[in-house]
């Protein structure tokens, strides 16, 4: 992506979201477990982001908050975590906020998570599995990762809110490969890579809810490309479905 564009992208998201100071901040519940991360970078990027007030929630310790009513604290749920082992009870109250409408952003390796549930995986609209796997009548091998590969992302819909106005561009990131992604899923990015799948971003719905996914993400190098911090807030603005994107992609 050329300087100049990336510019103009990262200008625009922090110049609407500087008009928009005195509006109240989106409320974030960021989910974490099951998979190291670079805290430290991780959480600095999240700190920069303006317009967002977030809190962390380590998973699945604290999964039990997972239940409707938690619209009344927080306007979104995005989820890094990697988790595994919820009871039923914490499965269904989940699918059940959701379905209600509560917004959801997954990022990386949340589409790794939750083997056990088909559910969770048809909410987000994919799944990396990791043993041989029968989804919707399609038998699915292992996945495969692979850490560091320079990829060049396309933009696949240019008129959608999340990528309007936006360049096609470059990431350094860890791929995956093989997975299985939902054929109601709305694709907005792509890559042609041996080591990756073709579609890298779509955004979904379930129920009343707005989900978008983002594989983008292991680690700092991913963290500090100009685009994804310019992604992941037009992707949870969408989410939230307020007026922030709009306005941005209209500058």
């Amino acid at each position: 992506m050329k300087l100049a564009a990336i510019l103009w992208a990262t200008c625009g998201l922090l110049g609407t979201l500087a008009s928009a100071a005195d509006q109240k901040p989106i409320r974030v519940l960021l989910t974490y477990g099951g998979h190291a991360f670079e805290q430290k970078e991780f959480y600095a990027m999240w700190d920069a982001l303006p317009g967002i007030k977030y809190t962390k929630c380590e998973l699945p310790r604290q999964a039990d908050i997972l239940k409707p009513g938690l619209d009344k604290d927080f306007d979104v749920i995005v989820m890094y975590d990697m988790s595994k082992d919820w009871t039923p009870e914490q499965e269904k109250n989940f699918v059940e906020l959701i379905r209600g409408g509560m917004p959801l952003v997954c990022l990386h390796h949340n589409l790794c998570s939750r083997d056990d549930s088909p559910v969770f995986h048809q909410i987000i609209g994919g799944q990396y599995v990791h043993k041989p796997t029968t989804i919707e009548g399609k038998q699915y091998a292992p996945c495969t990762y692979k850490h560091g590969q320079h990829m060049e992302v396309k933009i696949a819909d240019q008129d959608h809110p999340i990528t309007r106005n936006l360049s096609d561009f470059i990431i350094d990131d860890e791929a995956y490969h093989g997975f299985w992604v939902s054929p109601k899923v709305h694709v907005l990015l792509t890559v042609d890579h041996p080591l990756c799948n073709h579609e890298v971003c779509w955004t979904a719905e379930f129920g009343k809810a707005r989900v978008f996914y983002l594989m983008f993400g292991h680690d700092h190098t991913a963290w500090q490309n100009p685009m994804y911090p310019v992604l992941l807030g037009r992707g949870i603005r969408w989410a939230v479905g307020g007026n922030e994107v709009a306005q941005l992609t209209r500058r």
